[in-house]
């Protein structure tokens, strides 16, 4: 037994599904926990059941022999919570239940097999954990079943579980394609709410989906490799689809970061996608790296918990753990409000986050700190954050450590480029705006709220004034003047000093 401490704000879940066998530990008693620990071996439980009405015998070693080494480490790492449960080929196979009893034998945890129903209901709690204003259809593929949600007003409405799970039809797909297309479409035109995705994104969980967006990413040359919130519009989809569905496993084999394990299942992944959106008429693809796991956290949440913004409680988590003055962000973010007149919420929001992160890399060599928040930014695990949100706030962070924009900085230099591709030309002046403002309101306070009372902004016409009274006019001096005078330069305005 290990000496290390237990504790009591770690859970565990282990999630056995058709394909994979999955443990994920998550830490934190907060909106979006961080994940302590992830491991997942491809077991394939499922392969071969729709002809054995089975669990594949060679899955189910491999399966029991992961599962005791989870309960090994979960053991080791004192977690206490454990949540066990197992979905479609588990619930559907004639041998599943002496299946668990095995495994809650030797591992020594409880294992609850999930109805379609809760299985779909989670996944769609898992959507709603990291993208809060999800609305539309949300679809789960697993390796025995798809499961359907309808997300409306944060809610999960109606959801369905379909038996199209690859492993149940490959074999099937492989000798006549346009019988199990048929076959698709048909179970899909028995679910009578498809149509209320219309118009709207179709959020994509599971792992084989997941590869067919690092197709998209590497064919298109998209320049973050981020796949939570990655995007992909309604033609570019369909197109991808199409290819994918007709590829040969030598083709897939050479397309990189894609798992031996779903070479094999990936065209009919990509053909189930492509009638899946047909059916719904959404107008595009919106990967969700959160799903069932994650669901299940996220339903044992006080509700007050889950009301929160997963964004900024991240932030300020992460600003607790590493930044010396915590308690500044919010006067840091007060004390910049002059420089941003007609703000609308969303930039806001944007900006807390980057005001609660302004401090985070301190520590870090002065030369990477730049590079450091970047990358921190860009491939950290933030909820509630699309691609526009993690670059912008990436940019302006980097800004906030020195980095610039025109590439005038060799370390981080890359990166900051990649991010700016993905943003428009105001919302890159934008952050620059935003991490001068930081990286000046820094200067003058040294971190701390109480030398930023001291001090205010204003922003006219002509010019950014700083305003700092007499008796604390020694807070000035010539870095902060530069750093005013930056500021100003961005805002197409003369810096202004008042000592009054």
């Amino acid at each position: 037994m290990s000496s290390s401490r237990p504790s009591d704000h770690r859970i565990a879940v282990i999630d056995i599904g058709s394909n994979s066998v999955r443990l994920v530990v998550f830490e934190g008693a907060g909106r979006f926990p961080r994940v302590f620990f992830n491991e997942k071996v491809l077991c394939g439980l499922g392969r071969s059941m729709s002809k054995t009405g089975l669990l594949n015998p060679e899955g189910t070693v491999l399966a029991l022999q992961t599962l005791g080494r989870f309960a090994i480490l979960l053991d080791d790492m004192r977690v206490r919570h454990v949540e066990a449960v197992a979905t479609a080929a588990v619930r559907n196979a004639s041998n599943g239940e002496a299946f668990i009893d095995q495994v809650e034998r030797s591992c020594g945890f409880r294992v609850r097999v999930l109805s379609g129903e809760d299985e779909a209901r989670l996944a769609g709690l898992g959507v709603l954990a990291g993208i809060p204003d999800a609305e539309g259809i949300a679809g789960d593929l697993g390796g025995g079943s798809l499961e359907l949600v309808h997300l409306r007003d944060g809610a999960v409405r109606e959801t369905v579980t379909l038996p199209l799970g690859p492993l149940l039809m490959l074999e099937d797909f492989q000798a006549d394609r346009k019988a199990v297309i048929a076959r698709i479409d048909e179970v899909l035109a028995g679910v009578d709410w498809l149509d209320k995705g219309r118009g709207l994104p179709f959020y994509a969980v599971g792992g084989a989906w997941r590869a067919l967006a690092k197709i998209s990413i590497a064919q298109s040359g998209y320049p973050l490799h981020i796949l939570h919130h990655y995007t992909i519009n309604r033609r570019d989809l369909d197109s991808l689809c199409d290819v994918v569905s007709v590829m040969s496993a030598p083709s897939l084999n050479r397309i990189p970061n894609i798992p031996q394990r779903r070479v094999e299942s990936l065209p009919l992944a990509a053909t189930i996608m492509r009638r899946v959106v047909r059916a719904t008429g959404s107008d595009g693809l919106v990967v969700s790296a959160l799903g069932l796991r994650e669901g299940l956290v996220f339903e044992a949440m006080p509700d007050d918990v889950r009301r929160r913004d997963p964004l900024l409680e991240s932030c300020h988590e992460l600003a607790e753990q590493t930044g010396r003055f915590p308690e500044h962000a919010v006067k840091l973010l007060e004390w910049a409000d002059p420089l941003f007149p007609g703000e609308n919420p969303v930039d806001r929001r944007l900006r807390h986050a980057a005001s609660m992160l302004a401090d985070v890399a301190w520590q870090g060599h002065p030369d990477y700190r730049a590079e450091r928040v970047l990358i921190e930014m860009l491939y950290g695990r933030f909820g509630g954050l699309d691609h526009r949100g993690c670059a912008l706030i990436g940019l302006a962070l980097f800004v906030c450590y020195g980095g610039s924009l025109n590439g005038g900085t060799v370390n981080g230099g890359v990166l900051a480029r990649d991010a700016q591709s993905v943003l428009s030309d105001e919302d890159i002046a934008l952050a620059e705006r935003i991490g001068l403002a930081l990286r000046l309101g820094q200067r003058v306070s040294g971190g701390t709220s109480a030398a930023l009372g001291k001090s205010s902004l204003e922003l006219t016409d002509e010019a950014v004034v700083l305003r700092v009274p007499t008796r604390w006019r020694m807070l000035l001096g010539e870095v902060p003047q530069r750093r005013l005078e930056a500021l100003a330069k961005a805002l197409g305005r003369r810096a202004e000093v008042v000592v009054d």
